[in-house]
Parts: structure tokens; sequence; C-alpha cells
């Protein structure tokens, strides 16, 4: 029986409201939001980017969250470091974090698992019980990574249960991507700059060598699917930069010329060392490409090493053969959670061995 309210205490499910409780505005400081988040209205916080997530502890007995959205996301949930069901957010939702909860300190943490071109969401604020009060979230990480990429690093068909799956929002999952993955086992918060079919300068099955508007040009966002606001970079810097592009860009015919690619390539890396200064910048190629974007990647780094003499940027191949077809590939075979896993096992190493973190990889 004990095991049974537990259960229904932390199952998450959508309401229309309860009573005793007071509303915590989205402006309130003990709010943790990682990503980017437009504050313009802060009572109305948004955002699109895959990845971003919010963060809140509380001391109560009841808890909601009030959210909306423009189009159809879905997130994941977790309370006291534990999962709870995931859910869809299509319009004005009040979404029952808990009910009859006990009255210790409760964690809530909300992330955020498919990417702008599904809608634009918003939260407005927390609904706790009438003597329950908001706390510091502890245990802030100190160390922080970017990730700027496409469909593999937005987590796309991660839970597809086969190769030849059709790829649809509900099997997006952004904490399953490498990226998140890799973030976790270092310790560390993350952005995440990446949407699905972008490349360096072409775009998947775009009809000429270059497309009008490629990854890059999304860099310096607030929202990926807008073009203003303008992201403040003094906002966050992150200590280490992790690139996986170029897999769009020789995914199909025409390929972009060799020198076209590098040249956008290194206007991209020079763009976040404009930003964030001569940090560690890994430039990432794999698992679902190799040549000849593996060799353009791997000779602009060195350029970068020994013509620029930028000795923090980084070349780490991925080969496709690390995929285990049958086991590791999702929807449209793009990694599953097993094979992002070992995307983040061959990466992991070697960011470790360069910045001399230490990590963990009990989800490895």
């Amino acid at each position: 029986m004990k095991q049974l309210i537990f259960a229904l205490a932390f199952a998450l499910f959508y309401l229309s409201g309860f009573a005793q409780t007071k509303l915590i505005p989205a402006s309130h400081q003990a709010i943790r939001y990682v990503g980017r988040f437009d504050f313009s209205n802060p009572q109305e916080v948004r955002y699109d980017w895959s990845g971003v997530y919010i963060q809140f502890s509380f001391r109560g007995t009841e808890c909601a969250v009030k959210m909306s959205d423009t189009g159809r996301n879905y997130y994941n949930v977790f309370v006291d470091n534990q999962p709870s069901k995931t859910v869809e957010v299509k319009s004005d939702t009040t979404l029952l974090i808990g009910a009859k909860l006990g009255t210790q300190i409760h964690r809530v943490q909300i992330y955020k698992r498919t990417e702008g071109s599904q809608g634009t969401g918003t939260f407005k604020g927390i609904l706790i019980s009438e003597n329950g009060e908001m706390l510091a979230w502890k245990d802030v990480p100190t160390r922080k990574i970017e990730f700027i990429g496409n469909s593999i690093t937005c987590g796309y068909g991660t839970e597809g249960l086969a190769k030849n799956e059709r790829w649809k929002p509900s099997t997006e999952n952004n904490y399953q991507s490498y990226a998140p993955i890799m973030a976790r086992a270092f310790n560390a918060d993350y952005h995440i700059v990446a949407h699905s079919g972008m490349g360096v300068v072409r775009n998947y099955g775009y009809k000429e060598k270059v497309s009008p508007s490629a990854m890059p040009d999304r860099f310096n966002r607030v929202f990926d699917e807008k073009d203003q606001p303008l992201w403040n970079f003094k906002q966050w810097k992150p200590d280490v930069v992790v690139i996986n592009l170029g897999t769009n860009d020789f995914s199909t015919q025409p390929f972009p010329d060799k020198a076209v690619f590098k040249a956008g390539y290194e206007k991209l890396i020079r763009e976040v060392q404009k930003q964030y200064g001569d940090l560690p910048i890994f430039c990432v190629v794999g698992p679902m490409i190799d040549e000849p974007c593996y060799s353009y990647v791997k000779e602009m780094v060195e350029d970068f090493r020994s013509v620029y003499q930028k000795k923090s940027v980084y070349f780490v191949g991925i080969p496709t053969y690390l995929m285990n077809e049958q086991k590791d590939l999702g929807s449209d075979s793009h990694p599953n959670y097993l094979g992002q896993r070992k995307m983040a096992a061959h990466v992991l190493p070697v960011i470790s061995s360069i910045v001399r973190w230490d990590y963990k990889n009990t989800e490895l």
C-alpha cells in the first residue's frame, strides 16, 4: 500500500488546478533556467531550443507547474532525482508534479526533449502548497559545456525501436543525446544549439552546393526558429565547446566544395572564439558520416593548430562502424540511446585528457 501511495503521489498528470496553493512567479530567483531563454517578459519565460531545462527546490506537500506551447513539445520530468512520466504540452497546461508529498525538501527538474521546430514553449510559474516555500538549488555545477550540432545532438529518434522506423516527436529525446550524457558524466551544465538537418554550409537534401541559411546562422539567436532577438553571450560562458556538424553537408549530393566547406567551418570557429575567447573547441565528426567530411574537418582543424597556431582546436573522429546497425540505431538510422552512449564513451576520454576533468561512467 505504501508503494502505491508513493507512486500516485509522484505520478505526473494533467489537472485544472488544486486548492490551498500559491503561485510562485516564473521570475522567482530560486528557479534555475539553463539554456537560451527569453526573459523579456519575466512572468512568461519563453524558449525553443532542444535540451533547455528548468530546476527548482521547494518544501511543501503539493506542486504543479504552469506551461504553454505554440506547437507540440515533449518534456522529461524528474522529482527528487527520480524520472517521472514524459509529458506533452500543446497549449496552456497545468501539470501536477506531486500531491500529498512529504514535508521534506523536493527537487524538480524539467528537460525539453524536442527541438525548436516543434514550437515555442512558455514557463509561467509554479504552484506549491500554501504553507510551502521555495529554496535555493543546491550543488550548482561549476563546469559548463556548449554543444553545437544537428539531429544527432538533438537526440533525433533516440527512442525509436528500429533504424527503419520513421521519426516522430515522441521518439526524440534530447536527454538521451551524447551531449547531455557527456555533461552529466562531467557534472556540467550545458547549452544545446542544434537543429535537425542543418549543416555547416549545406543543409540536408538541398539542391545546390550551398544553402542560403545553415547552422552557423543560428548560433547568435535566443530562439532556434526566430532570427530575433539576438543572444547576449555575456549571460553564459562555457568552458568547452563541442561542435558536431558536417553530416548533412555530405549526406546527399551535390557535396559542397572543399574550400567552401572549410571556410564555413572556420568562420563558425572564429565566431565561437570571438564570443568566448580562446577556450577548447572539439570538432566531432560521425558516426553518421565518413569521407570526405572526415578528412575535410580534420584538415581544417590541423590548419588551425599548425598554420594559425590555435592549439585549442581539436579533432575527434567517430567511425561509422562504432554503431551496431542491429542494436544501436533508432528512427531513420540515427543513434538510439545505446548508440548515443557509445558516442559519449568515445569522446569523453579525449575531452577529459585535454581539460583535465574527471568524469563518471555510470551511464555509459
